[in-house]
């Protein structure tokens, strides 16, 4: 992404989350209610546009258009299932990484007793805490933490930050992978394995290559003007054994069809959101 400018794709992901808060989405349950505030005006307005546009569509192509936006909620709810599990399997501590605009400790109150880390670049983590101050956070605590992962000692900025790592974590990086070299990956994963105490959950979504060719070249293509390239594609075997090589244990693998399945969603198996992955590992104890 560009030095200055906040992620053009953690706005673009939240336009398609605040048109699902709307109702524009065949996903059951999704609840956003927050997301809206958080976009630019440029942003809002596009997402007006966006939904009247949907709106005014036959009934046909609607499902169609909602079909295709149905990732961005899916890939949501799934992780939101999850964290949910690890909260209350012990985790009282909650960071999100790359965080973005995501507005989880302004709307999960299932997070209420915990000390959630919201870490981002420094650029995209400016514009949403201007846009955020007037939210209340249902979390105890709320803490940024400001990291570029190509360049920054993670470990050093959460110590910093208060976090702690004697206790367990439940880690969300949603939308983050596909973006980072395999040296980000490799060193921000040994340093969560670091900073997890035994019990923590690393929840890691991630992107296999492949998919409709037309739809991969437009993405990549968008993602590029954007500065912001999907450099980090990986398979499942890859990405399993980077986790488990940090030191967590790989509990469960999902993609975006088990989601919808899990979720009662329909989904069509040529969805451009098929590629999109789900792990969730542990760290384990030390005996």
């Amino acid at each position: 992404m560009r030095e200055r400018r906040p992620s053009q794709t953690a706005s673009s992901i939240a336009l398609i989350r605040a048109l699902a808060a709307q109702g524009l989405t065949d996903v059951p349950g999704f609840e956003d209610p927050v997301v809206h505030r958080l976009l630019s005006p440029g942003w809002s307005a596009a997402l007006a546009l966006t939904a009247r546009r949907i709106r005014r569509m036959d009934a046909a192509k609607r499902a169609r258009v909602l079909a295709r936006l149905s990732a961005v909620p899916l890939r949501v709810r799934a992780i939101d299932v999850e964290l949910e599990r690890a909260v209350e399997r012990g985790c009282r501590q909650v960071a999100s990484l790359g965080a973005g605009l995501d507005t989880r400790a302004f709307r999960m109150k299932a997070l209420s007793a915990t000390h959630f880390f919201e870490i981002d670049h420094p650029a995209t983590q400016a514009f949403k805490r201007g846009k955020a101050a007037a939210l209340s956070p249902v979390v105890e605590r709320l803490t940024y933490v400001a990291v570029d992962f190509e360049r920054d000692a993670l470990s050093a900025r959460l110590r910093a930050s208060g976090h702690r790592p004697d206790e367990p974590t439940a880690w969300v990086w949603e939308g983050v992978v596909m973006y980072l070299s395999d040296e980000a990956l490799g060193a921000t994963l040994r340093a969560l394995a670091e900073a997890s105490a035994p019990g923590s959950v690393l929840l890691v979504n991630y992107m296999e290559p492949g998919g409709r060719r037309g739809l991969a070249f437009m993405r990549h293509l968008v993602t590029r003007l954007w500065s912001e390239p999907l450099v980090g594609l990986r398979r499942r075997e890859v990405m399993r054994a980077e986790v488990e090589r940090a030191g967590f244990r790989a509990s469960s693998d999902t993609g975006a069809a088990d989601w919808a399945r899990q979720l009662g969603a329909p989904f069509d198996p040529e969805n451009p959101a098929a590629n999109l992955r789900l792990l969730v590992a542990e760290r384990p104890g030390a005996g």
